[in-house]
């Protein structure tokens, strides 16, 4: 059964518009809730859900594709607001004690970290939620279905309900008016070739629609898919080849984000949308969440 309506909700990150979504998704018996985005977004999707005439406790799940801030950063805030929060069995500890996944994200973000991600609570344990692989959970009088997807993330779960695929990361960040694809690799866990068998298994499935948290509603999903998995190459293969020339980190950083740059505007992408996608997913940081890809199963390269 498809939903009955899907509404992508702009949670309006650092005050711009299409760069993290949410998803109210409409069934028969009730309503779900796909991504929380970060805490420091919450008042905007509230504010979302208000413009729907949706109060939160009308929310009885919440889905999130993975535990990284910008997906699931209030996923605590909706747990104790009654909501049962659905996660990657990799995910749920970290869920209901996120102290760890927090300390390793201010290490990397310093003073930035409050404004870009405001706080995360820690989930009622009671209220969380880790289907398997292919588990199908009941929600909203739909039948959504978890796809173990690694590749960005280790703790990775698309959710598919009928044709339409909520695809998290593993299929990209792509912002609405251009072809370009930006491939979601930040540290620690990017990994090609689970990435490739992960992309595989979702164009298999066949899905007629396809909701990316980075961001909105495409359609040519088999399309999308494929132009995704030759960027998730060519990206992995431009980061190991700079290592084998001897490039340092600093130095791979600037030359990747010039590489995805080229991609991005060869495709005809605006300045915006080049913008857009900094914001969404930068190229600095996915250059290091591919070298130490290659630096941990190669140690150098070379």
């Amino acid at each position: 059964m498809e939903p009955v309506a899907v509404h992508t909700l702009d949670l309006r990150f650092q005050g711009e518009p299409g760069v993290i979504a949410a998803f109210l998704v409409e069934g028969p018996e009730g309503l779900a809730l796909i991504e929380t985005g970060p805490g420091s977004t919450l008042p905007a999707l509230r504010e979302g859900l208000a413009g729907l005439g949706v109060a939160p406790e009308r929310v009885g799940d919440v889905f999130v594709t993975h535990i990284h801030l910008d997906h699931a950063g209030a996923a605590g805030w909706w747990a104790r607001q009654g909501a049962t929060v659905h996660v990657h069995p990799r995910g749920a500890a970290h869920l209901i004690d996120p102290a760890r996944l927090l300390e390793s994200a201010r290490m990397v973000y310093g003073e930035r970290m409050d404004p870009l991600w405001g706080e995360m609570l820690p989930a009622l344990a009671e209220r969380v939620r880790a289907p398997a692989d292919g588990e199908i959970t009941r929600a909203a009088g739909l039948e959504i279905r978890a796809l173990d997807t690694p590749g960005h993330a280790r703790h990775h779960h698309a959710w598919a309900i009928g044709g339409t695929l909520f695809a998290g990361d593993v299929a990209g960040a792509r912002l609405p008016g251009s072809d370009y694809v930006s491939v979601t690799s930040a540290p620690p866990q990017f990994d090609p070739e689970a990435y490739d068998a992960s992309i595989a298994r979702l164009e298999a499935e066949g899905f007629e629609r396809l909701y990316l948290t980075h961001f909105g509603l495409f359609e040519g999903v088999a399309e999308h898919l494929a132009a995704y998995r030759e960027a998730v190459r060519r990206a992995s293969d431009f980061v190991r080849d700079r290592l084998r020339e001897g490039m340092d980190a600093e130095s791979l950083q600037v030359a990747y984000q010039a590489f995805q740059m080229e991609q991005a505007f060869r495709l005809g992408a605006p300045p915006e949308i080049w913008a857009g996608c900094q914001l969404a997913n930068p190229a600095a940081m996915c250059a290091d969440g591919i070298r130490l890809y290659w630096e941990k199963r190669f140690g150098n390269p070379n």
